[in-house]
C-alpha cells in the first residue's frame, strides 16, 4: 500500500512539471513575420471570440493567423483599416497554441499626383505600432480551454500508464498472496493432525490414570489401595522409559544411517581415485587456476585428465610449478553433495571421452584435484 500511494504521489508531481513546462515553453516563444494581408475573420478561443489578422508570409505559401487580444487599442483600428495586399509586417508572441499580435509595421503607399508624362509621384508611409503594456489584457491568464485540454490528454497518458503498471503489480501480489494462503492451510492442517495426536496420546495416559483412580477409590484406603498406586506409577514410569528409548533408538537408526551412507560415498571415492591411477605431483600441491585438455576416462563422480596447457593461475595459487603438469594425466573429482555439483554431474554426462574441456579445478586434499566453477566443452 506504501508504495501504491508512493507512486500516485509521484505520478501526480510528474504530471505537475510536465504542464510546467509546457506552459513555459509555450510562453517563451515569439518572433517577427512578414507578408501581405489577406482578410479579418473572427476566432474563438475557450469561450471568447477574438478578431484574427490572415497574413500570407513571403516566405510560405500557406496563410497564418494571428490573433488580435482584447482591448487592443491603436492595433486593433490599424488592423480594420488594412487593404487586401498590403505588405506588413507583425511581432507576436506564442501562447496557448495561438500566436497573439505584439506589434505591426504597415506600409501604405498613396499616389500624390499624376504628371502629364503619365508618370505618377507616390508617396510611401510606414506606420509603426506596438502595444503598450497598459493596455492589454493578457489572454494567457485565462487559461484557455484547448490548453487545459492538452494538458489533461497528457495527464491521462501518464496515469494510464502508472495505473497499468500497479496493475500488473497488483495481479503479481495477489498470486503471492494466494500461494501463501494456500501455505497456510497447509500448515493448519499439519498443525491440527499433530494437535489430534497429541490429544490422542494424552488421552491414553489420562485413561490410564483414570482406571488407578477407580481402582484406588474401589479398594479403598489401606495397604491394597498404597499397592494400586505404586503399581500405577510404575506403569506410567515404564510407559515414559520406553518412549524414552523409542525416541533414543530412532535417533541412532538415522545417525547409523547417516554413518552408512557417509562410508559408502567414502568408499566409491576411494574406488574411484584408485581405479583412476594418476595421481597428482608435487609441483601442482596447492593450485588454483583453469585447465585445457582431453578427457581420457569418465568415472562416477569425476574424469582422468590430459592437460594439454595451463589457462590461468589464479592470485591465491600455492603451486610451486603449474605448468609441469602439461602432458600429464590428473584426476579431477566433482563434490555431488554441493547444489553446483549436481550441474557438473550432468555436463559431464554429456560429454564423451576424447573431448576438449575447460575446467576451473583447485587442490584442497589428497592425489586429485576438484572442479569448483567451471566445467564445459572447449572449442
Amino acid at each position: 500500500m506504501k508504495k501504491v500511494c508512493r507512486t500516485l504521489v509521484l505520478v501526480v508531481f510528474a504530471g505537475s512539471i510536465l504542464g510546467g513546462m509546457v506552459r513555459a515553453q509555450e510562453r517563451g516563444r515569439g518572433g517577427t513575420m512578414r507578408g501581405t494581408f489577406v482578410r479579418l475573420e473572427e476566432r474563438e478561443v475557450g469561450e471568447r471570440a477574438y478578431m484574427g489578422i490572415v497574413i500570407k508570409p513571403f516566405e510560405r505559401d500557406d496563410h497564418v493567423i494571428v490573433l488580435v487580444p482584447p482591448r487592443p487599442g491603436e492595433l486593433g483600428e490599424a488592423a480594420r483599416r488594412l487593404r487586401e495586399g498590403q505588405r506588413v509586417e507583425i511581432s507576436f508572441v506564442s501562447e496557448a497554441g495561438h500566436m497573439w499580435l505584439k506589434g505591426m509595421e504597415t506600409e501604405r503607399r498613396e499616389v500624390v499626383e499624376e504628371r502629364p508624362e503619365g508618370r505618377r509621384a507616390v508617396n510611401v508611409r510606414r506606420e509603426v505600432l506596438r502595444w503598450r503594456e497598459g493596455e492589454r489584457d493578457r489572454p494567457g491568464a485565462e487559461r484557455p480551454l484547448a490548453n487545459l485540454r492538452q494538458m489533461e490528454r497528457e495527464l491521462r497518458e501518464v496515469l494510464g500508464a502508472h495505473f497499468e503498471r500497479m496493475a500488473r503489480e497488483f495481479r503479481e501480489l495477489l498470486g503471492r498472496v494466494q500461494r501463501m494462503e494456500r501455505e497456510l492451510q497447509e500448515l493448519r492442517a499439519e498443525n491440527e493432525r499433530l494437535r489430534r495426536e497429541l490429544r490422542e496420546r494424552g488421552g491414553l495416559r489420562r485413561e490410564r490414570e483414570r482406571e488407578v483412580r477407580i481402582e484406588v477409590e474401589r479398594r479403598g484406603e489401606g495397604e491394597e489401595a498404597r499397592e494400586a498406586r505404586e503399581r500405577a506409577e510404575l506403569y506410567m514410569r515404564r510407559d515414559r522409559e520406553e518412549r524414552r528409548e523409542g525416541r533414543e533408538r530412532e535417533e541412532r537408526e538415522v545417525r547409523r544411517e547417516r554413518e552408512v551412507r557417509r562410508d559408502r560415498d567414502e568408499t566409491r571415492e576411494r574406488e574411484e581415485r584408485r581405479e583412476a591411477g594418476p595421481s597428482l605431483p608435487d609441483s601442482m600441491i596447492g593450485f588454483r587456476g583453469v585447465l585445457v585438455g582431453r578427457i581420457l576416462r569418465k568415472l562416477d563422480r569425476g574424469f582422468v585428465l590430459k592437460v594439454e596447457r595451463v589457462d590461468r593461475v589464479w592470485d591465491d595459487n600455492r603451486a610451486d610449478n603449474p605448468e609441469a603438469a602439461v602432458g600429464r594425466e590428473l584426476l579431477v573429482m566433482i563434490r555431488a553433495e554441493e547444489e553446483i555439483g549436481e550441474r557438473f554431474l550432468r555436463t559431464l554426462s554429456a560429454l564423451k571421452a576424447g573431448e576438449r574441456v575447460l575446467v576451473e579445478a583447485f587442490h584442497f586434499e589428497g592425489d586429485h584435484l576438484t572442479v569448483v566453477e567451471q566445467l564445459r566443452r572447449f572449442e
